[in-house]
Protein backbone atom coordinates (compact mmCIF):
# COMPACT_ATOMS: atom_id res chain seq x y z
CA UNK A 1 0.00 0.00 0.00
CA UNK A 2 1.55 3.53 -0.68
CA UNK A 3 0.58 6.59 1.26
CA UNK A 4 1.00 10.07 0.18
CA UNK A 5 3.26 12.89 0.28
CA UNK A 6 3.31 15.85 1.92
CA UNK A 7 1.58 17.72 -0.15
CA UNK A 8 -1.28 15.30 -0.19
CA UNK A 9 -1.24 14.88 3.54
CA UNK A 10 -2.41 18.61 3.54
CA UNK A 11 -4.64 18.56 1.17
CA UNK A 12 -6.26 16.06 3.16
CA UNK A 13 -6.17 17.15 6.37
CA UNK A 14 -7.75 20.80 5.41
CA UNK A 15 -10.84 18.72 3.57
CA UNK A 16 -10.97 17.04 6.96
CA UNK A 17 -10.79 19.94 9.05
CA UNK A 18 -13.15 21.71 7.13
CA UNK A 19 -15.16 18.58 7.01
CA UNK A 20 -15.09 18.43 10.96
CA UNK A 21 -16.01 21.87 11.33
CA UNK A 22 -19.02 21.60 9.48
CA UNK A 23 -20.25 18.29 10.81
CA UNK A 24 -19.43 20.03 14.41
CA UNK A 25 -21.93 23.04 12.99
CA UNK A 26 -24.50 20.94 11.71
CA UNK A 27 -24.85 18.49 14.67
CA UNK A 28 -24.55 21.67 17.52
CA UNK A 29 -28.46 22.83 16.02
CA UNK A 30 -29.66 19.58 15.08
CA UNK A 31 -29.33 18.95 19.03
CA UNK A 32 -30.38 22.71 20.17
CA UNK A 33 -33.19 22.76 17.75
CA UNK A 34 -34.90 18.97 18.92
CA UNK A 35 -36.55 18.59 15.85
CA UNK A 36 -35.72 15.75 14.10
CA UNK A 37 -36.88 11.90 15.31
CA UNK A 38 -34.62 9.72 16.28
CA UNK A 39 -35.05 7.16 13.90
CA UNK A 40 -34.10 10.12 11.11
CA UNK A 41 -31.36 11.24 13.24
CA UNK A 42 -29.38 7.72 13.49
CA UNK A 43 -29.85 6.44 10.08
CA UNK A 44 -28.65 9.93 8.68
CA UNK A 45 -25.57 9.75 11.24
CA UNK A 46 -24.86 6.48 9.74
CA UNK A 47 -24.96 7.49 6.51
CA UNK A 48 -22.75 10.45 7.02
CA UNK A 49 -20.02 7.85 8.93
CA UNK A 50 -20.21 5.37 5.66
CA UNK A 51 -19.68 8.70 3.49
CA UNK A 52 -16.80 10.32 5.78
CA UNK A 53 -15.14 6.55 6.12
CA UNK A 54 -15.06 5.87 2.22
CA UNK A 55 -13.89 9.16 1.56
CA UNK A 56 -10.83 8.41 3.62
CA UNK A 57 -10.30 5.18 2.16
CA UNK A 58 -9.58 6.63 -1.29
CA UNK A 59 -8.20 9.59 0.37
CA UNK A 60 -5.35 8.04 2.74
CA UNK A 61 -4.91 4.42 1.18
CA UNK A 62 -5.19 4.25 -2.71
CA UNK A 63 -2.39 4.43 -4.64
CA UNK A 64 -3.43 6.12 -8.00
CA UNK A 65 -3.59 9.93 -7.98
CA UNK A 66 -7.16 9.67 -9.55
CA UNK A 67 -8.94 7.66 -6.45
CA UNK A 68 -7.18 10.25 -4.63
CA UNK A 69 -8.50 12.98 -5.92
CA UNK A 70 -12.00 11.43 -6.54
CA UNK A 71 -11.58 11.30 -2.66
CA UNK A 72 -11.84 14.94 -2.41
CA UNK A 73 -14.68 15.67 -4.01
CA UNK A 74 -17.32 13.38 -1.46
CA UNK A 75 -15.86 15.19 1.05
CA UNK A 76 -16.37 18.56 -0.25
CA UNK A 77 -19.61 17.92 -1.40
CA UNK A 78 -20.84 16.47 1.86
CA UNK A 79 -19.15 19.51 3.76
CA UNK A 80 -21.31 21.86 1.89
CA UNK A 81 -24.56 19.95 1.75
CA UNK A 82 -23.77 20.32 5.78
CA UNK A 83 -23.21 24.17 6.11
CA UNK A 84 -26.05 24.47 3.45
CA UNK A 85 -28.17 22.65 6.24
CA UNK A 86 -27.16 24.29 9.22
CA UNK A 87 -28.26 27.46 7.73
CA UNK A 88 -31.57 26.42 7.57
CA UNK A 89 -31.33 25.01 11.00
CA UNK A 90 -30.01 28.16 11.90
CA UNK A 91 -32.91 30.05 10.25
CA UNK A 92 -35.58 27.79 11.97
CA UNK A 93 -33.49 28.08 15.27
CA UNK A 94 -34.04 32.03 15.72
CA UNK A 95 -37.52 32.69 14.01
CA UNK A 96 -38.79 29.75 16.63
CA UNK A 97 -37.01 31.43 19.47
CA UNK A 98 -37.62 34.74 17.89
CA UNK A 99 -42.08 33.94 18.34
CA UNK A 100 -41.76 32.64 21.98
CA UNK A 101 -39.28 35.24 23.56
CA UNK A 102 -41.00 38.27 25.31
CA UNK A 103 -41.20 41.28 23.50
CA UNK A 104 -41.96 45.53 24.39
CA UNK A 105 -44.86 46.56 23.32
CA UNK A 106 -45.40 49.54 22.14
CA UNK A 107 -48.67 51.21 22.70
CA UNK A 108 -49.56 54.14 20.92
CA UNK A 109 -51.56 57.12 22.57
CA UNK A 110 -52.85 60.51 21.29
CA UNK A 111 -53.75 63.19 23.06
CA UNK A 112 -56.66 64.83 21.31
CA UNK A 113 -58.73 67.95 22.10
CA UNK A 114 -61.50 69.41 20.31
CA UNK A 115 -61.53 71.16 17.32
CA UNK A 116 -62.64 74.74 19.06
CA UNK A 117 -59.63 74.74 21.17
CA UNK A 118 -56.83 76.61 20.21
CA UNK A 119 -54.70 74.19 21.41
CA UNK A 120 -52.21 73.21 18.53
CA UNK A 121 -49.38 70.88 20.16
CA UNK A 122 -48.55 69.65 23.73
CA UNK A 123 -46.87 72.30 25.53
CA UNK A 124 -50.24 74.39 25.08
CA UNK A 125 -52.07 72.05 27.81
CA UNK A 126 -49.51 72.91 30.37
CA UNK A 127 -51.95 73.77 33.37
CA UNK A 128 -55.02 72.12 31.74
CA UNK A 129 -57.13 69.12 32.33
CA UNK A 130 -55.94 65.76 30.63
CA UNK A 131 -58.00 62.98 31.14
CA UNK A 132 -56.75 59.43 30.51
CA UNK A 133 -57.96 55.76 31.40
CA UNK A 134 -56.64 54.23 34.71
CA UNK A 135 -55.48 50.85 34.37
CA UNK A 136 -52.12 49.52 34.48
CA UNK A 137 -50.45 51.95 31.82
CA UNK A 138 -51.83 55.10 33.32
CA UNK A 139 -48.62 55.31 35.55
CA UNK A 140 -46.68 55.44 32.54
CA UNK A 141 -48.76 57.81 30.91
CA UNK A 142 -48.07 60.45 33.33
CA UNK A 143 -44.40 59.87 33.78
CA UNK A 144 -44.23 60.69 29.78
CA UNK A 145 -46.68 63.74 29.81
CA UNK A 146 -44.79 64.99 33.01
CA UNK A 147 -41.44 65.10 31.17
CA UNK A 148 -42.86 67.94 28.88
CA UNK A 149 -45.63 69.62 31.07
CA UNK A 150 -47.74 69.82 33.81
CA UNK A 151 -51.60 69.23 34.21
CA UNK A 152 -54.56 68.40 36.17
CA UNK A 153 -54.88 64.47 35.83
CA UNK A 154 -58.57 63.41 35.66
CA UNK A 155 -58.88 59.12 35.62
CA UNK A 156 -61.95 57.72 33.98
CA UNK A 157 -63.02 54.35 34.86
CA UNK A 158 -64.19 53.14 31.37
CA UNK A 159 -63.73 54.73 27.77
CA UNK A 160 -66.98 56.14 27.25
CA UNK A 161 -66.90 58.45 30.52
CA UNK A 162 -63.39 59.54 28.73
CA UNK A 163 -65.27 60.26 25.47
CA UNK A 164 -68.36 62.35 28.03
CA UNK A 165 -65.55 63.91 29.72
CA UNK A 166 -64.04 65.67 26.53
CA UNK A 167 -67.43 66.22 24.71
CA UNK A 168 -68.95 67.99 27.89
CA UNK A 169 -66.27 70.31 28.46
CA UNK A 170 -65.04 68.87 31.81
CA UNK A 171 -61.88 68.46 30.91
CA UNK A 172 -59.24 70.21 28.40
CA UNK A 173 -57.52 67.07 26.37
CA UNK A 174 -57.78 63.42 26.27
CA UNK A 175 -54.89 61.18 25.96
CA UNK A 176 -56.23 57.69 24.80
CA UNK A 177 -54.37 54.66 23.56
CA UNK A 178 -55.38 54.47 19.88
CA UNK A 179 -57.29 51.53 19.61
CA UNK A 180 -59.65 52.67 22.71
CA UNK A 181 -59.79 55.84 20.56
CA UNK A 182 -60.59 53.73 17.28
CA UNK A 183 -64.13 52.53 19.64
CA UNK A 184 -64.73 56.06 21.20
CA UNK A 185 -64.59 56.92 17.09
CA UNK A 186 -66.70 54.08 16.05
CA UNK A 187 -69.49 53.94 19.03
CA UNK A 188 -69.86 57.61 19.83
CA UNK A 189 -71.29 59.13 17.23
CA UNK A 190 -69.75 62.18 15.59
CA UNK A 191 -66.74 62.29 17.80
CA UNK A 192 -64.10 62.20 14.88
CA UNK A 193 -65.73 65.10 13.20
CA UNK A 194 -65.60 66.99 16.57
CA UNK A 195 -61.93 66.18 18.20
CA UNK A 196 -58.01 66.71 16.49
CA UNK A 197 -55.36 65.26 17.83
CA UNK A 198 -52.28 67.48 18.64
CA UNK A 199 -49.66 64.87 20.10
CA UNK A 200 -48.60 61.56 20.15
CA UNK A 201 -46.58 59.63 22.75
CA UNK A 202 -45.26 56.24 22.95
CA UNK A 203 -45.12 53.59 25.79
CA UNK A 204 -43.25 50.60 25.96
CA UNK A 205 -43.65 47.67 27.82
CA UNK A 206 -43.18 43.94 28.09
CA UNK A 207 -46.19 43.28 30.34
CA UNK A 208 -48.40 41.68 27.75
CA UNK A 209 -45.66 38.85 26.89
CA UNK A 210 -44.61 37.93 30.29
CA UNK A 211 -48.20 37.87 32.03
CA UNK A 212 -49.57 34.60 31.10
CA UNK A 213 -48.48 31.34 32.35
CA UNK A 214 -46.52 29.06 29.98
CA UNK A 215 -46.79 25.29 29.94
CA UNK A 216 -49.79 25.09 31.98
CA UNK A 217 -50.32 22.09 29.77
CA UNK A 218 -54.05 21.07 29.88
CA UNK A 219 -54.67 17.90 32.22
CA UNK A 220 -50.97 17.85 32.86
CA UNK A 221 -50.25 15.83 29.33
CA UNK A 222 -47.92 16.62 26.85
CA UNK A 223 -50.13 15.54 24.17
CA UNK A 224 -53.52 17.62 24.64
CA UNK A 225 -53.17 21.17 24.57
CA UNK A 226 -55.43 24.29 23.96
CA UNK A 227 -54.10 27.04 22.26
CA UNK A 228 -55.86 30.62 21.43
CA UNK A 229 -55.93 32.31 18.34
CA UNK A 230 -56.33 35.73 18.55
CA UNK A 231 -56.84 38.04 15.64
CA UNK A 232 -56.49 42.01 16.44
CA UNK A 233 -58.61 44.41 14.22
CA UNK A 234 -55.14 46.64 13.03
CA UNK A 235 -52.50 46.43 10.77
CA UNK A 236 -48.86 46.87 11.91
CA UNK A 237 -46.38 44.95 13.53
CA UNK A 238 -47.87 42.47 16.17
CA UNK A 239 -45.41 43.23 18.88
CA UNK A 240 -46.33 47.13 19.23
CA UNK A 241 -50.39 47.09 19.41
CA UNK A 242 -53.30 45.69 21.62
CA UNK A 243 -56.78 46.04 20.50
CA UNK A 244 -60.37 44.39 19.73
CA UNK A 245 -60.03 40.84 19.27
CA UNK A 246 -62.23 39.96 16.06
CA UNK A 247 -60.94 36.48 15.66
CA UNK A 248 -61.47 34.46 19.36
CA UNK A 249 -61.00 30.87 18.02
CA UNK A 250 -59.37 28.19 20.23
CA UNK A 251 -57.50 25.27 18.49
CA UNK A 252 -58.04 22.77 21.16
CA UNK A 253 -55.16 19.68 19.84
CA UNK A 254 -55.09 16.24 20.62
CA UNK A 255 -51.22 14.73 19.26
CA UNK A 256 -52.76 11.26 20.18
CA UNK A 257 -55.79 11.27 17.76
CA UNK A 258 -54.41 13.56 15.36
CA UNK A 259 -57.67 15.84 16.07
CA UNK A 260 -57.98 19.23 16.29
CA UNK A 261 -60.96 20.86 17.01
CA UNK A 262 -61.56 24.70 16.30
CA UNK A 263 -63.90 26.34 18.61
CA UNK A 264 -65.39 30.02 17.28
CA UNK A 265 -66.64 32.54 19.81
CA UNK A 266 -68.41 35.93 17.86
CA UNK A 267 -66.36 39.10 18.52
CA UNK A 268 -69.76 40.77 20.06
CA UNK A 269 -70.42 38.01 22.54
CA UNK A 270 -71.54 39.34 25.40
CA UNK A 271 -69.67 38.02 28.85
CA UNK A 272 -68.37 39.12 31.81
CA UNK A 273 -64.83 40.53 31.03
CA UNK A 274 -62.58 38.07 33.85
CA UNK A 275 -61.70 40.65 36.68
CA UNK A 276 -65.03 42.56 36.43
CA UNK A 277 -68.20 43.46 37.89
CA UNK A 278 -71.56 44.74 36.95
CA UNK A 279 -72.22 45.32 33.19
CA UNK A 280 -70.62 42.82 30.79
CA UNK A 281 -69.45 43.43 27.28
CA UNK A 282 -68.26 42.50 23.83
CA UNK A 283 -65.77 39.77 23.47
CA UNK A 284 -63.79 42.44 21.00
CA UNK A 285 -63.31 44.78 23.55
CA UNK A 286 -61.53 42.22 26.12
CA UNK A 287 -58.41 42.59 23.39
CA UNK A 288 -58.42 46.59 24.74
CA UNK A 289 -57.27 45.43 27.88
CA UNK A 290 -55.00 42.98 26.54
CA UNK A 291 -54.25 39.32 25.85
CA UNK A 292 -54.51 37.85 29.47
CA UNK A 293 -57.95 39.37 29.88
CA UNK A 294 -59.31 37.97 26.50
CA UNK A 295 -57.82 34.35 27.56
CA UNK A 296 -59.38 34.82 31.35
CA UNK A 297 -62.74 35.52 29.48
CA UNK A 298 -62.83 32.54 27.64
CA UNK A 299 -61.57 30.40 29.99
CA UNK A 300 -64.76 31.50 32.43
CA UNK A 301 -66.60 31.54 29.77
CA UNK A 302 -65.72 27.42 28.96
CA UNK A 303 -64.78 26.00 32.10
CA UNK A 304 -61.16 24.91 31.10
CA UNK A 305 -57.66 26.03 31.23
CA UNK A 306 -56.13 28.15 28.04
CA UNK A 307 -52.21 26.70 27.96
CA UNK A 308 -51.08 28.98 24.75
CA UNK A 309 -51.91 31.72 22.73
CA UNK A 310 -50.64 33.30 19.47
CA UNK A 311 -51.69 37.08 18.26
CA UNK A 312 -51.84 38.25 14.62
CA UNK A 313 -53.55 40.80 13.24
CA UNK A 314 -54.28 41.44 9.20
CA UNK A 315 -50.84 41.80 8.24
CA UNK A 316 -50.40 38.45 9.60
CA UNK A 317 -53.25 36.52 7.52
CA UNK A 318 -52.09 38.80 4.55
CA UNK A 319 -48.48 37.45 5.12
CA UNK A 320 -49.19 34.07 5.20
CA UNK A 321 -51.64 33.23 2.55
CA UNK A 322 -49.47 34.80 -0.02
CA UNK A 323 -46.43 32.93 1.02
CA UNK A 324 -47.98 29.95 0.87
CA UNK A 325 -49.04 30.40 -2.67
CA UNK A 326 -52.49 31.43 -1.65
CA UNK A 327 -55.68 29.17 -0.55
CA UNK A 328 -58.61 27.55 -2.11
CA UNK A 329 -62.07 28.35 -0.16
CA UNK A 330 -65.50 27.15 -1.34
CA UNK A 331 -68.11 30.82 -0.68
CA UNK A 332 -71.59 30.27 -0.49
CA UNK A 333 -72.29 34.03 -1.13
CA UNK A 334 -71.02 36.08 -3.78
CA UNK A 335 -69.49 39.60 -2.51
CA UNK A 336 -67.01 41.81 -3.14
CA UNK A 337 -64.00 39.92 -4.81
CA UNK A 338 -65.41 37.30 -3.70
CA UNK A 339 -67.60 34.55 -5.72
CA UNK A 340 -70.22 31.82 -4.92
CA UNK A 341 -68.14 28.64 -5.55
CA UNK A 342 -64.34 27.73 -5.40
CA UNK A 343 -62.04 30.66 -5.36
CA UNK A 344 -58.24 30.88 -5.17
CA UNK A 345 -57.59 33.38 -3.02
CA UNK A 346 -54.22 35.75 -2.39
CA UNK A 347 -53.40 37.47 1.12
CA UNK A 348 -55.84 40.25 0.52
CA UNK A 349 -58.52 38.66 -0.51
CA UNK A 350 -58.13 35.92 1.93
CA UNK A 351 -58.71 39.11 4.53
CA UNK A 352 -61.57 40.36 2.87
CA UNK A 353 -63.10 36.73 3.07
CA UNK A 354 -62.37 36.50 6.92
CA UNK A 355 -63.95 40.27 7.92
CA UNK A 356 -66.95 39.89 5.62
CA UNK A 357 -70.33 39.95 7.86
CA UNK A 358 -72.67 41.97 6.45
CA UNK A 359 -73.71 39.54 3.12
CA UNK A 360 -75.03 37.07 5.38
CA UNK A 361 -78.36 37.10 7.40
CA UNK A 362 -76.51 35.23 10.50
CA UNK A 363 -73.91 37.98 10.24
CA UNK A 364 -71.17 37.08 13.39
CA UNK A 365 -71.79 33.49 12.96
CA UNK A 366 -71.08 32.67 9.54
CA UNK A 367 -68.10 35.40 9.56
CA UNK A 368 -66.72 33.20 12.34
CA UNK A 369 -66.81 29.69 10.62
CA UNK A 370 -65.47 31.68 7.08
CA UNK A 371 -62.05 32.44 9.40
CA UNK A 372 -62.51 28.44 10.77
CA UNK A 373 -62.59 27.86 7.26
CA UNK A 374 -59.54 29.99 6.40
CA UNK A 375 -57.39 28.73 8.89
CA UNK A 376 -58.01 25.15 7.96
CA UNK A 377 -57.36 26.07 4.51
CA UNK A 378 -53.84 26.77 5.50
CA UNK A 379 -53.12 24.03 8.05
CA UNK A 380 -54.09 21.95 4.71
CA UNK A 381 -51.93 24.06 2.26
CA UNK A 382 -48.83 23.71 4.75
CA UNK A 383 -49.49 20.11 5.30
CA UNK A 384 -50.18 18.73 2.06
CA UNK A 385 -48.09 20.31 -0.03
CA UNK A 386 -44.37 20.53 -0.88
CA UNK A 387 -44.92 24.47 -0.09
CA UNK A 388 -42.75 23.85 3.13
CA UNK A 389 -39.83 22.61 1.78
CA UNK A 390 -39.93 24.76 -1.35
CA UNK A 391 -40.37 28.02 0.31
CA UNK A 392 -39.01 27.25 3.75
CA UNK A 393 -36.68 30.50 4.00
CA UNK A 394 -38.88 32.81 2.22
CA UNK A 395 -41.75 31.53 4.92
CA UNK A 396 -39.59 32.21 7.89
CA UNK A 397 -38.42 35.64 6.53
CA UNK A 398 -42.30 36.75 5.86
CA UNK A 399 -43.74 35.45 9.10
CA UNK A 400 -40.76 36.94 11.57
CA UNK A 401 -42.35 39.52 13.50
CA UNK A 402 -45.99 38.57 12.27
CA UNK A 403 -46.73 36.58 14.74
CA UNK A 404 -46.84 36.96 18.99
CA UNK A 405 -46.93 33.40 21.33
CA UNK A 406 -46.46 32.48 24.54
CA UNK A 407 -45.42 29.23 23.37
CA UNK A 408 -42.11 28.05 24.45
CA UNK A 409 -40.15 26.84 21.75
CA UNK A 410 -39.66 23.36 23.02
CA UNK A 411 -43.29 22.79 22.79
CA UNK A 412 -43.25 23.95 19.10
CA UNK A 413 -40.48 21.78 17.92
CA UNK A 414 -41.53 18.83 20.17
CA UNK A 415 -44.80 19.28 17.87
CA UNK A 416 -43.01 19.38 14.32
CA UNK A 417 -41.13 16.64 15.52
CA UNK A 418 -44.21 14.43 16.13
CA UNK A 419 -45.38 15.71 12.80
CA UNK A 420 -41.98 14.45 10.93
CA UNK A 421 -42.11 11.23 12.86
CA UNK A 422 -45.50 10.30 11.87
CA UNK A 423 -46.21 12.54 8.65
CA UNK A 424 -49.98 12.26 10.25
CA UNK A 425 -52.72 13.34 8.64
CA UNK A 426 -54.89 15.88 11.04
CA UNK A 427 -58.81 15.83 11.23
CA UNK A 428 -59.61 19.69 11.98
CA UNK A 429 -63.30 19.64 13.09
CA UNK A 430 -64.96 23.12 13.27
CA UNK A 431 -67.88 24.41 15.68
CA UNK A 432 -68.84 27.54 16.81
CA UNK A 433 -71.23 28.97 19.45
CA UNK A 434 -74.40 30.89 19.09
CA UNK A 435 -76.71 33.72 20.10
CA UNK A 436 -78.97 36.66 19.50
CA UNK A 437 -79.02 40.02 18.47
CA UNK A 438 -79.46 42.58 20.59
CA UNK A 439 -78.50 45.73 22.52
CA UNK A 440 -77.39 46.25 25.98
CA UNK A 441 -74.67 48.92 28.01
CA UNK A 442 -70.98 47.73 28.05
CA UNK A 443 -67.75 47.90 30.27
CA UNK A 444 -65.95 49.44 28.51
CA UNK A 445 -68.43 52.19 27.12
CA UNK A 446 -70.73 52.78 30.80
CA UNK A 447 -74.32 53.48 30.70
CA UNK A 448 -74.35 56.03 28.44
CA UNK A 449 -74.11 54.07 25.34
CA UNK A 450 -76.29 51.39 23.58
CA UNK A 451 -74.58 49.13 21.66
CA UNK A 452 -75.42 45.78 19.81
CA UNK A 453 -73.99 42.70 20.97
CA UNK A 454 -74.78 39.13 20.65
CA UNK A 455 -76.42 37.43 23.95
CA UNK A 456 -74.86 33.64 24.35
CA UNK A 457 -76.98 30.82 23.42
CA UNK A 458 -76.57 28.64 26.96
CA UNK A 459 -76.83 25.33 24.66
CA UNK A 460 -74.65 26.59 21.80
CA UNK A 461 -71.81 26.87 25.26
CA UNK A 462 -72.78 23.69 26.66
CA UNK A 463 -72.54 22.08 23.67
CA UNK A 464 -69.01 23.55 23.08
CA UNK A 465 -67.92 22.66 26.68
CA UNK A 466 -69.05 18.96 26.10
CA UNK A 467 -67.08 18.65 22.75
CA UNK A 468 -64.00 20.63 24.03
CA UNK A 469 -63.51 17.76 26.93
CA UNK A 470 -64.50 14.98 24.51
CA UNK A 471 -61.17 15.63 22.43
CA UNK A 472 -59.19 16.50 25.38
CA UNK A 473 -59.63 13.05 26.56
CA UNK A 474 -60.21 10.45 23.30
CA UNK A 475 -57.94 8.02 23.20
CA UNK A 476 -56.78 5.83 19.90
CA UNK A 477 -59.11 2.68 19.99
Amino acid sequence: MKFLNKRDDFNNILFIIICLISLCLFSYYIIILDIFPKKYLIGGYIIIAILIFSSLVFMYFSGKKTFKIKGYYPIAIFSFILLYTTFYLHNTYYFLDNASSSQDNNLKYSVVTLKVNSYQQLEDLNGKKISYFDDDYSSNVKDQLEDVISYQEVLANNIGTLADNLLEKNVDALCVEDNSLDLIKEEVYGFDDRVKTVSQIEIKTNKENNLLRIDNITSKNQDQFILYISGIDQYGNVNSIIGRSDVNILAVVNMKTNHILLVNTPRDYYVQLAGTQGLKDKLTHAGIYGIEESVNTLENLYDINIDYYVKVNFNTLINVVDVVGGIDIYSDTSFGPIYRGWNHLNGEKALTYSRERHAYASGDNHRGANQQQVITAIINKITNSTVLISNYNHILSTLDGSFQTNMPRYRTTSFLRYQLDTMANWKIESIAVTGYNSMNYTYSMGTNYLLYVMEPNLDSIASAKKKINEILVERLV
